[in-house]
């Protein structure tokens, strides 16, 4: 893997977890779609266009990645490197705890990550 394609897999991968953080974030101030009186009201503030924004970005890399690569390379690739960065924004932003175990876990996917680049 070169330098651009690192890069790329790079920008996938904290668009998409900036896109869940910023979604969260907006989310705590309420839901972002409500059905009153038979009407649906949109409540969209700067987090959840944000998110929404870093996702449209996240899925045209996406799409780039999976048109350039193995679906049984990249996928698992991509989707250890989101919930990593998501595991420490949730503990570093939302100041979730967590135990023994899911550190553990978050290891084992780490471990995976680096498997699937042996050799490739």
């Amino acid at each position: 893997m070169n330098l651009l394609q690192a890069a790329i897999i790079g920008i996938y991968a904290l668009a998409t977890s900036a896109a869940l953080v910023f979604l969260k974030l907006g989310s705590s101030q309420g839901s972002p779609i409500q059905i009153v009186d038979g009407k649906i009201n949109f409540n969209l503030s700067f987090y959840i266009i944000s998110g929404i924004v870093l996702y449209g970005l996240s899925f045209i890399v996406y799409i780039y990645l999976i048109s350039r690569y193995d679906l049984g390379y990249i996928i698992p690739l991509v989707t250890a490197l989101v919930y990593v960065l998501v595991f420490i924004a949730s503990f570093v932003i939302f100041k979730e705890s967590f135990g023994v175990f899911k550190i553990i876990a978050i290891s084992m996917i780490i471990f995976g990550a680096v498997l699937l680049n042996i050799n490739k």
